[in-house]
């Protein structure tokens, strides 16, 4: 099937190039994705979805048009190849536009990328580790009684491209993801959290960590107050770094952002904006990596890119348009959302290097502090100005958890929380594109009530 990918997309390229293009690229993609929610051991819904596309890009005179259609039938591919050319021909010239990549000799090889078992997960299977789940969420809940929502969902899809310059690349990936959210009420207090787990493979989901985990948090989430405000320090985990640097720093590096003067780091390229203990790269290369590819959303080849060293700003993020407008080496960094779409720019896997110590550790340093576990907010990116919601966190004193935190804010601009940072531990964890330890900020500003 993904030859069959492959030739549609070089089919696509040829008539686009016989209707006028001087440079064609087809992206197609096929997938499957399965989902099942449980609520209370139950069954709420079940839902499989099937989808399949073309989308071309066509260049006359440096003027771009893009068109897709949502099948993969040779009968379609002349009208949306003709639409493509059509529009660039009817579009505004871009003086920046170079070229689209050449082809490269080879594309390398990524290990455990797919799994048999998520690509035939059966629906019976699927419930069984969904209820699972469900019953170790309630029996670490003990007498506590709790509306306990939880859903399993496996992808499976494949995709092909291929472009005038002689790009041609097809390869398919698998992941599957395992939730539980329970909430429960006493007399008091009303509370909710979560614990999840998303691989590439099906066996390292362990639905019984999940249930524990999910049900853990919520109890340890039971009085949450408000506390005193100052200047303190602050420890993010894996899930806040996830969102604080994944998205707040990774779109920073975006070379787009930077060259619209749109970042709050357009200025300080090659310059020690960080912590020496901060060091991250983009390794689009790792191991079963969620975002591990062997070539881009362009057909460039994948690679690994150091990003920050020492805390210095080694590279910026790029696709192909922007490496060619500031003359540099493209990273490999194209992304889109589907064939529907046009390139854009994001990360891989976002790694941020370990240090030492776990979790227990950093915190028994803090003599007072806040424990940010989860926090949905991410900063202005063209300032830099962070004012996070601790959607879920715990305030430390005398180097312990003491209590949860609610109406909690921290306040800091992210040059100087890249520029505070003070330890990095080694209890790393994947969450989606970034794979990250906790980290402990110097000192933030904490608003409370």
């Amino acid at each position: 099937m993904s030859d069959t990918l492959l030739v549609i997309a070089a089919k696509a390229v040829k008539l686009a190039e016989k209707l006028g293009a001087s440079q064609a690229e087809a992206y197609v993609a096929q997938s499957r994705s399965f989902a099942i929610d449980v609520e209370n051991s139950a069954i709420k819904s079940a839902s499989e979805k099937r989808d399949a596309g073309l989308g071309i890009r066509s260049v006359v005179d440096k003027r771009i048009g893009f068109a897709y259609v949502t099948t993969i039938e040779e009968k379609d591919i002349p009208n949306v190849a003709e639409q493509s050319v059509s529009l660039a021909k009817a579009s505004i010239p871009d003086p920046d536009f170079v070229s689209f990549p050449e082809a490269s000799k080879s594309y390398p090889r990524i290990k455990d990328m797919t799994d048999s078992e998520i690509a035939n997960l059966s629906s019976e299977d699927a419930a069984s580790l969904v209820v699972r789940t469900v019953e170790a969420t309630t029996e670490a809940l003990g007498e506590i009684q709790a509306a306990i929502e939880a859903q399993l969902s496996a992808n499976s899809g494949r995709r092909a491209i291929a472009n005038s310059l002689g790009v041609e690349g097809t390869f398919e990936s698998t992941s599957s993801f395992l939730y539980s959210y329970p909430t429960i009420k006493t007399e008091d207090d009303q509370t909710s959290s979560f614990e999840y787990q998303i691989s590439r493979k099906l066996n390292e989901i362990d639905p019984e960590w999940i249930g524990v985990g999910a049900a853990k948090n919520t109890l340890a989430s039971l009085g949450g107050r408000t506390i005193d405000p100052g200047e303190m320090p602050v420890i993010l985990s894996p899930l806040a770094v996830g969102t604080v640097l994944g998205n707040g720093f990774a779109g920073a590096v975006n070379a787009e952002e930077v060259q619209y003067g749109r970042s709050y780091i357009s200025d300080a390229f090659g310059e020690e904006i960080a912590s020496e203990e901060l060091e991250i790269i983009d390794d689009s290369l790792l191991r079963a990596g969620l975002g591990s590819r062997p070539f881009d959303a362009e057909g460039y080849p994948s690679s690994t890119t150091e990003v920050l060293s020492k805390g210095i700003l080694k590279n910026l993020l790029h696709n192909s348009y922007t490496a060619n407008k500031d003359g540099v080496e493209n990273t490999g960094n194209a992304s889109r959302p589907s064939y529907a779409g046009i390139p854009s720019i994001a990360p891989s896997n976002f790694v941020i290097t370990p240090g030492s110590g776990t979790l227990d550790d950093l915190i028994s340093e803090v003599r007072k502090g806040v424990l940010v576990r989860n926090t949905y907010d991410r900063p202005n990116m063209t300032t830099g100005d962070l004012s996070a919601m601790v959607a879920e966190g715990h305030y430390i004193e005398n180097g312990e958890v003491c209590c949860p935190v609610r109406s909690t804010l921290v306040g800091i601009n992210m040059r100087e929380l890249l520029k505070r940072i003070l330890r990095i531990g080694d209890d790393t964890r994947v969450t989606t594109s970034v794979v990250s330890p906790s980290i402990v900020i110097e000192s933030a500003k904490i608003t409370s009530g």
